[in-house]
Parts: structure tokens; sequence; C-alpha cells
């Protein structure tokens, strides 16, 4: 079982009846809090290390706390911004490529 098993077990089809193998509380918990954080705060001003250590009892919390979806919702990603390179840094590359030397080496060369 993945962890997209269990998190479309708590939240679309509510049936608590999947093995607990591969089960990670924090994991699940991480992964609910993108869904509905609200729940997942107060959640984890309850988790204590017994909550924790204990499947079983995490997972039957989750399947009560969280209400029923019709599917699962698509979750979005922070992504990291790309620096666009810049014409000097190109340059220290194509410099460092041609006299096979480091960018650090290269960067030094054009600065003097």
């Amino acid at each position: 079982m993945t962890i997209f098993d269990y998190i479309k077990d708590i939240v679309v089809t509510k049936k608590g009846d999947l093995p607990l193998d591969g089960y990670v509380p924090f994991l699940v918990s991480r992964w609910l809090s993108f869904i509905n954080p609200d729940v997942c705060q107060a959640i984890n001003q309850l988790n204590t290390k017994t909550l924790l250590e204990d499947k079983l009892l995490h997972y039957k919390l989750m399947l009560s706390l969280f209400p029923k979806m019709k599917y699962a919702p698509k979750i979005k990603y922070i992504k990291k911004v790309k620096e666009q390179e810049l014409e000097e840094d190109r340059r220290v590359k194509v410099l460092a490529e041609n006299l096979e030397i480091s960018k650090r080496e290269a960067l030094i060369l054009l600065s003097s």
C-alpha cells in the first residue's frame, strides 16, 4: 500500500479496512494538511508520542475527523522560483569550459 491509498481511504472511501503495514502517521498527517490545514492543525496539537506510535489510533482518528469527499483533491505545491541565467554567468561558464578551468578561476580572470 502506498501513502496515496491511505489518503484516498481517509478522504474518499472511508472504509478503514486497509492493512497498516506501510502506514506512516507523520507522512499521512503531512499530506492531509495540504487538503485541510484546519483539521490537521488541531491534530498536530493532539500529537503526542503515543498517538504517533499507535498507527491504528491515528488512522481511526483521521478517518473520523476528515469529511467525506467525492474525490481526492489535487494537491498544489509551492514551486521553487528558477533564477534566470545572467549574461555574466554564461560568459563565466563558456570561459571555464574553453580554458578547462573552474568557474571560480574564470570569474577571477574576468574580474581582474
